[in-house]
């Protein structure tokens, strides 16, 4: 279990990566998927051709695999298994309300742990009532953790800009209380440097000091980044866009790499920063290939990045 903020002491960002989990009482022993490049991570959904460019990628890298209620947990564990085969480094995400008791969790980790899947993303689910026993992230959390196949890692999610069906105030107070038990923190999507500076500031005041991955745009076609934002209720940044130089010239090419040049030094500095989480919406060979041209040209971004570790997809999102 990592340390709470209390324990990590006022100041301290938490380690990254990670201690590895060494009291599995069934003895299996968490591979080590470490990609070359640990710098970012690469959100898909597990569905249509992302399958296809998982395999014709150069060399491995973390993918982070949605769950949304159509398909569920089960499914997104499924396609990490295969993504897994392929040499993979894989992050599933696992929305609460889409889990029905405790049993599906045990089903769920034991799956993951026999397919080398060592992270896991906790989110809370759009969908429109629970299965089961589980409401929100805060309420499966506690169960993930305290299991003796817990993955090495475990995730939670940040909204810079708020969630569009919780007030602000309960998303601080889930965040502190999740923050205790988890490893590292994804942002939501935000388009604004300053915003996400802002909202990691204000959450090393509260005394959260796990380390942050920043959600941003892949190489996505700028309908469906519009869609999307508009979805997930990216407000702020969106309007901050606006009077930089016009939405859709912003959001399209340039949003990207505007966010990387800011951001990029950041990473493994006293922010806390651990790395980028892209949202390619399955234009996943498209993003990489940016993202690894942005590495050889950037000297900003060095080896001491994020080691193993999403705002993750908007089908399964929540507290």
């Amino acid at each position: 279990m990592a340390p709470g903020p209390s324990e990590r002491g006022p100041g301290r960002l938490g380690a990254w990566p990670p201690r590895a989990v060494a009291d599995r009482s069934d003895g299996v022993t968490q591979p080590a998927t470490a990609p070359a490049d640990t710098t970012a991570r690469f959100e898909v959904m597990p569905l249509g051709r992302s399958d296809a460019e998982a395999a014709r990628l150069p060399e491995p890298v973390r993918l982070t695999i949605t769950c949304s209620p159509r398909h569920g947990p089960d499914h997104s564990v499924g396609f990490g298994a295969r993504m897994r085969e392929l040499g993979h480094a894989v992050t599933v995400h696992v929305a609460a309300r889409m889990v029905r008791d405790r049993g599906h969790v045990d089903a769920l980790l034991a799956a993951m742990s026999s397919a080398g899947i060592d992270d896991v993303l906790l989110v809370g689910g759009d969908a429109a009532a629970p299965l089961g026993a589980y409401a929100s992230a805060v309420e499966l959390l506690p169960a993930i953790a305290g299991h003796p196949r817990r993955p090495a890692r475990i995730g939670i999610a940040g909204y810079p800009e708020g969630h569009p069906l919780v007030r602000e105030r309960e998303l601080e107070r889930a965040l502190l209380q999740k923050s205790g038990l988890a490893d590292y923190v994804v942002t939501q999507m935000c388009f604004d440097p300053v915003t996400l500076r802002g909202w990691i500031g204000r959450a090393r005041e509260l005394g959260i000091m796990l380390p942050v991955l920043i959600g941003v745009p892949g190489q996505v076609a700028v309908t469906r980044l519009l869609e999307m934002s508009a979805r997930i209720g990216v407000g702020a940044s969106m309007a901050f866009l606006r009077k930089q130089r016009g939405l859709v010239g912003i959001v399209s090419r340039s949003a990207p790499d505007r966010l990387y040049d800011a951001l990029a030094p950041e990473i493994g500095g006293p922010l806390g920063v651990a790395g980028f989480h892209y949202f390619t919406l399955n234009r996943l060979a498209a993003t990489v290939e940016w993202h690894r041209a942005r590495r050889r040209s950037d000297a900003t971004v060095g080896p001491s990045g994020p080691g193993e570790a999403s705002a993750p997809n908007r089908e399964a999102d929540g507290v």
